[in-house]
This record gives structure tokens, sequence and C-alpha cells, in this order.
């Protein structure tokens, strides 16, 4: 059983208060596939001291919490404070609605901390002690949690039909479904079936199929072979998801194979093969085939190793059938050889399967992709650059009307910068524009080959490229960042009023943007990311929700008299109750997706999504919370810029302090300024602790298991270091800042320098701090991993609004 840690399960805390602004662009930690993050050696210095204010005291609404201490630590992951408080509780309970709540947050944490049997200990007291508590369903679903972590289903499947009996009509799909799990691991297969079947009966929604398959399963093990064929046989019949029918395929193929039925057998684990090759029960149904001698077709079979990333034998399929004279596709086996053959690290073998794919058939459908890597293998994996480029171009020369002529040729433009010869990549990407005038890429190549020049010193050519850049450009964005480098060429040039009127102009294009906001900047002389004079979090809730609620009937006529402190109709919605109920109980990604659904569906209505709004950010699910908070303010007709004219408890919902005490902490520790903090965080998880990326960050500031191992190892903390632990908020603020201050210090203090090396690794961040040479702005046009560049610009904006709402001084 995965242990995933967050919020309260009861009332959830709102430390403080949140902020103001145009994007919610969220980012997920990924690593760069360019170059090698490496880990840099430890330069001997230190970051130059910054102040950390304290925030002024000003009267302010109380945060919302629980009536337990306990709760407040179980809220921020710190199990060891948590226990303490909620011993003391127990000690001095004067109510059995506080020796309940107390027990079941100590069962809870030891839970969390893998204790199962102190876990039990104190769930199984809970129930025999209070057994008419109103939370006395939340033990029982917990006992069944921490029954199946100890294997021992039986007792598991007890304790949810108990749940059900607390708790009937809320979650009955989702517990019978898991009831039937845990009888079905006890080998109790008619009562597992029953389980499942009271889990359709009760609306499984999107798991129906999910549910017949296992009930399949169940016949199956019963050696009711013909009745697990009818039912595998409804789910391809009537499932829409490939992966369903992949999996109906196979175990239909099993089934068939009992019955001695070895023709349907062998069309059932065919069919898996040639109609869902991406999943890996396709995989499961090719190793049957060749298991019981059935036929398949090599390119087929080639296919489906590559998926299921044997490549080895892929490559093996792949060439039999090339050997055939008759095979029709030889396309297909050649490109996919070719990237079996990468995946083996043979990569000269590799190109050669992709040259005789564009030698021999230049109809295919894969043709343009075997020119694509080809080029990328040979740059990216070879490092042979100018081999690269020229391939790019000689696509181009043979296809210059192709749909991807522009892109290849920006590309090559790419491959040159790479190999630091700035004047042909200026001149490739100048060409882009020339001949492309209208694709998107056309006016990125002409801004690259304006960076150039600027790297080349050409200063006047700089100018020229950036003019035509702001007379072509297609947003506002576009059109900011032309002027803030006319701006920054004029400063380089001494022409500092020239410079001035520049970027006032660029402040004004895109308020809240990331070039807007660097110009204002430089027109105030404030470096990057320059703290407030003074700062205040406090402000007064009931005042701004008032504002907030006559600025909504006033915009969306709406009555008077009509309540917006309540839900009103969504209380009522079965996904406000489901989700209520599997947020308390723990059950954090399930809950979001039940409010997630239902945000989506009342985001055109402003009243709705106000409430929404409400509820999520009481709860403490404070990334959907900031979604219904934008989505009326969409509805209003705002664009980021008039966003910051909205009534300020919007904004602060959207762009809150979150977990500030916990980020005050870590910001007084490491010297940070704590709005440095919260801008990283909201960039990286939206404040949601349970996420995960996919490339494995985890939390709210998006930690690599592997670098929070190595953080926590430096910090001596936490003991018993496990990499769960990124979920839990003390944990992943503490070492994300850790980790934030270690890159800092190793790039002597540059903050931009510090956030690419967050994002991409520091070698990466390393390679481009001494190709910018020390100039912050070049520095983000110089990066070469567009995730990254986006990163330190989301964030830069981020911050620019936090400073700009919570400081005094404007």
């Amino acid at each position: 059983m995965k242990k995933r840690f967050y919020q309260l399960s009861t009332v959830i805390i709102l430390f403080s208060t949140l902020i103001i602004g145009g994007l919610y662009l969220l980012s997920s930690r990924q690593i760069a596939q360019e170059g090698s993050a490496g880990t840099p050696r430890v330069l001997q210095t230190e970051a130059p001291p910054v102040s950390t204010p304290v925030p002024t005291a000003t009267p302010i609404l109380p945060p919302l919490q629980s009536s337990l201490a306990g709760d407040v630590y179980y809220f921020y992951g710190d199990w060891e404070r948590a226990i303490d408080s909620y011993e003391e509780t127990l000690a001095a309970a004067q109510t059995p609605e506080e020796g309940s709540a107390a027990l079941l947050g100590l069962g809870k944490v030891y839970f969390q901390k893998g204790d199962y049997q102190k876990s039990l200990d104190y769930l199984r007291l809970l129930v025999a002690s209070y057994p008419d508590a109103p939370l006395v369903h939340k033990a029982y679903f917990a006992l069944a949690e921490t029954y199946t972590a100890l294997d021992r289903y039986l007792e598991a499947a007890d304790a949810y039909n108990l749940y059900l009996g607390r708790r009937p009509g809320v979650l009955d799909a989702f517990i019978h479904h898991r009831r039937g799990d845990a009888l079905s691991a006890a080998g109790e297969s008619l009562k597992a079936i029953e389980a499942y079947r009271a889990a359709i009966a009760a609306g499984s929604g999107p798991d129906l199929y999910t549910l017949q398959l296992k009930i399949g399963e169940e016949y199956a093990s019963q050696e009711d072979f013909n009745t697990a064929v009818v039912t595998y046989n409804d789910v391809y019949l009537h499932s829409t998801n490939d992966y369903d029918k992949a999996r109906a395929d196979y175990l239909l193929g099993k089934a068939y194979l009992e019955l001695g039925q070895t023709d349907l057998a062998e069309a059932a684990f065919r069919d898996a093969v040639l109609q869902f090759p991406l999943s890996y029960d396709s995989y499961l149904a090719l190793v049957e085939i060749v298991n019981n001698g059935f036929s398949i077709n090599d390119l087929d079979r080639g296919l489906v190793d590559y998926y299921a990333r044997q490549y080895s034998y892929a490559v093996e399929a792949f060439d039999r059938y090339l050997a055939d004279p008759e095979a029709a596709d030889r396309g297909t086996a050649l490109y996919f050889k070719g990237f079996s053959l990468r995946a083996m690290g043979l990569h000269e073998q590799a190109l050669a399967a992709w040259d005789e794919l564009i030698s021999k058939y230049p109809d295919h459908a894969y043709w343009v992709g075997a020119w694509e890597f080809k080029a990328y293998s040979l740059w990216f994996y070879l490092g042979r650059y100018s081999e690269a480029s020229l391939v790019l171009q000689d696509f181009v020369s043979r296809n210059p009307y192709h749909p991807r002529a522009a892109e290849f040729l920006y590309d090559a433009g790419r491959v040159e910068e790479l190999t630091g010869d700035l004047e042909t990549a200026a001149a490739i990407w100048k060409r882009v524009f020339d001949e492309y005038p209208t694709s998107a890429y056309g006016r990125l190549g002409l801004f690259k080959s304006g960076i150039c020049e600027v790297r080349l010193a050409n200063y006047n050519l700089a100018l020229e490229r950036f003019a035509t850049y702001r007379d072509a450009s297609a947003d506002f964005e576009e059109l900011s960042q032309a002027l803030f480098w006319i701006g920054k060429v004029h400063q380089r040039l001494g022409n500092q009023e020239a410079a001035a009127a520049a970027w006032q102009e660029a402040a004004n294009a895109d308020p809240t943007g990331y070039y807007s906001e660097r110009a204002r900047d430089l027109l105030q002389n404030r470096e990057p990311f320059a703290p407030p004079l003074d700062f205040d979090f406090g402000y007064d809730v009931h005042t701004e929700k008032q504002e907030a609620q006559e600025w909504i009937r006033s915009n969306f006529s709406i009555p008077e008299d009509t309540n917006l402190d309540s839900l009103g109709l969504l209380a009522d919605d079965p996904r406000v109750i489901r989700g209520t109920e599997l947020w308390e109980l723990g059950l954090y990604t399930e809950a979001r997706q039940e409010f997630e659904i239902l945000r989506n569906e009342v985001s055109f209505d402003p009243i709705s999504s106000y409430r929404l709004a409400n509820y999520l950010l009481e709860l403490g699910l404070y990334r959907p919370a900031i979604f219904a908070a934008r989505d009326v303010l969409n509805a209003a007709g705002l664009d980021d810029a008039g966003t910051m004219n909205a009534p300020a408890y919007f904004n602060h919902i959207r762009f809150g302090t979150y977990y500030s005490e916990l980020v005050l902490s870590a910001a007084q520790e490491y010297d940070f300024h704590p709005l440095m903090l919260f801008s990283v965080i909201r960039q990286e998880s939206l404040f949601e602790g349970f996420v995960k990326s996919t490339a494995g960050a985890r939390g709210l500031m998006q930690i690599i298991p592997s670098t929070g191992a190595e953080r926590a190892d430096k910090e001596g903390w936490p003991p018993d270091y496990s990499d769960d632990d990124l979920y839990r908020p003390i944990v992943s603020i503490k070492l994300g800042t850790a980790y934030l201050n270690f890159l800092r210090s190793y790039f002597e203090g540059d903050m931009y320098a510090a956030l690419a090396g967050y994002n991409a690794g520091p070698g990466n961040a390393a390679g481009w701090l001494e190709k910018s040479g020390g100039d912050p702005d070049l520095f983000v046009e110089i990066i070469t991993i567009s995730e990254t560049k986006s990163y330190i610009k989301n964030i830069s904006e981020i911050y620019a609004i936090y400073r700009r709402i919570y400081s005094r001084v404007q």
C-alpha cells in the first residue's frame, strides 16, 4: 500500500493569505534532455547576506483551524509534534469528542510513519471506547487501510463493511470496490464478486469496466471460464478504452486456453497485439503467442516488443520482417528498428536504418520522422552537430514547402548555436523569418537572431533585428519582448535615454508579463527578485469578501438577497459530497478529481465558481480553489492585466501565502525572502502537496527523490528519511529551500542561475551562466530548454505580483 500524506482530514487550516495577478501556469519538474545535470564542484563561496524582513503585525481574521493542535501538525506533516500534541489532548480529554479525535489522529500519524501495529492499537481503542463518536466511520476506514497494509485482508474487508454501515450512500461504489479487492486478496472470490457487483450497482462510473474485468478474473480463479469469457467479451464490446480492451483480449485468450479453444485464444491474443500495441497487456499477449507456438507477423511482434522496451527482441523481429521479400511495410519496420537500436546505444546502426527509410521510401508516413530523429541523434547522442545541422537544412532544401520546413530550419539554427557558431546560427534564424515570415518559427528565429548579434556585439544589426521583430509581433508578449531588448541594446551602446524610452514602452505593453516586469525593474534600477522595502501579509478577510460579493452582484446582475456565503445548490451535488468525504478520509487525489470535474462543469458560472472557490479554500484544496477564483474573473472578461484591478479577495486566493508558518521558518533559516519561496512553491505545485510529476518529483517544492535523499543527508533531517517524506509539507519546504540555498551559494548569489539549476540541474545552469557573461536577461535567452526558460519567466512574473500585492511601498 502506497502511503501518501497530506492535508488535515477534518477542518483544514488556512494560514494567512494570498495574492494577485494574471497567469496561473503550472510547470512540472522534468529532467533536462540536454546535456548532463551533473554535480558541480562545491565552490567555497557564500551567498551574499540577504536581510529577511519580518512582516509587520496587522489585525487580520484568525485562520480557520481544527480544534486540535495536533491536527495543525498533521497538516504540516510534522509527525513528532503531532504525536506529542495528540497525546496531550488524550491525557486531558474532557469530552468524547476530544478523546476520539485524539485517538484518530494518533492512529493516522502512526500509519503515516509505517508503524501499523501502533496505528491498529489506537484505532481499535477508539472504536471500543467511543463506538458512537461522530467520527467513528473514519476510524473504520483507517482500520481497513491499516489491515490492508498488514496483508490482513479479511479484517480489512470487515472494516470497510463497518464504514459502510456508518456512512451509507456516500462512497458506496468506492468502498465496495476496495472491499472487493480485499476479499479477492484473501482468496474469497465469490464474496469479492458480490462486492464488485455492489460497487457497480452503487454507480461505479469510470470504474465500471475495471470492475467487470475483476469479476471475470474471480470467475476464472474459480475455474468458471465460460462465465469469465462472457464477462470479458462484454467489456470488449462496450468499453471505449483501448487499455480495457487490451486487458479483455489478454484475459479472453487465457480463458480460451483453459477451455481448450486454441483458435479463439490465438485470435484474442492476436487482436491485442495488432490493435493495442501500446498496452502492456499486448506484450503479455505476445508472450502467450510465442509460448503457445501461434504464428505472428514479425512487424507486429517487433512493435509490441518495442513498446514493452524489449529492444533486442524488437530488432530481431524487425530484421526477420525486413528479410522477407513479401514484406509490405518496410518503412515502419526501419523506423522503429532505428528507435530500438538507439535505445540499445547502437546509434550508428540506428542512423543506418533511418537512412534506408529516407532513401527508399519517400512517401512513407514516417519519412519526415526519420529525418528528424536522424538529426536529433547526431547532435544529442553523438555530438556531431555540423552533420545534424546539414541534415535539417538538406530536408528544407528538398522540401521547402513542407509544413515542418520552418521548424526544421529553426532547429538547424539551434544546433549551430550549441556549437558556439553564433554567426551561422544568426544567419539561419534570420533565414527562417525571411523564408517563412508568417510562421511562429519565423518570428522566433528573428528574435533569436537578434540575441546572437547581441552576443557577437553587433549591436546595430541587433537593433535592426529587434525592430523588425517588434513590427512583426503577433501579441503583446512579443511586442514587450522586442521593446525590452531594443532598450537593452541601447543601454549597451551607452544611450540611456533611448533605453529608458524603450523600456517604458515595454513596461506598458504587457502588464504582468515577464518582459514588462523586467523593464519596470530596469527603469527603477532594481535587481531581479529585489525584495519589497516593507511588506505585510495581513488583510481583513471579512471586508474583502464583502467587497468581492458586491462586485459579483454588480457585474453579473445578481439579486441583492442572494446568499453567496454558502454552497447553495452545490451542497447537494454528489461530487461535493463525495469529494469532501474522500478528502476527510485522506484520499486527496481522488477528492481533487471529484472537485475538478465539478469545477470544470461550472466554470462558466461565476456564482457557482465563487462558492466553490471558498469551499475548496476552507478544505485546503488550494490548487482548484485558485482555478475556481480565476474562473470568476474569466467570466467577467478580465485578462491578466485586468485581474490586477479585481477585488483583492480573488487575488488573495489566487496568489496565497499558504503554509506561511513553514515558509517563514525556512526563509529565516536559509536567508530567503519569504515571497521568493511562495513564488517557487506556487510555480512548482500550486500549493498542492500530494502532487507527483511525470519525472517523479514530489510535494510542494517538487523535489526529485534522489535530490531529496541527498539534501536530507546533508541536513541530517528528517530522521529515517524515505522518498514519501517529500509529500510532507514540512519536509518538502525545508529540503527544497535547503537545495535552493545550496544552488544560490554555488552560483554566488545569482538567483536566475539557482532557479535554472533547481529546474534543469546545476550542470546546465553553469553552462548557460558562462555564456551569458553575467547578464541575467541574456542568461534567460541563452537557456536552451524551453521548460526551464518558461520556469524562470513564470517565477519572475509571480514574484513581481507577490511583491506588488504585499508591499506596503509601491
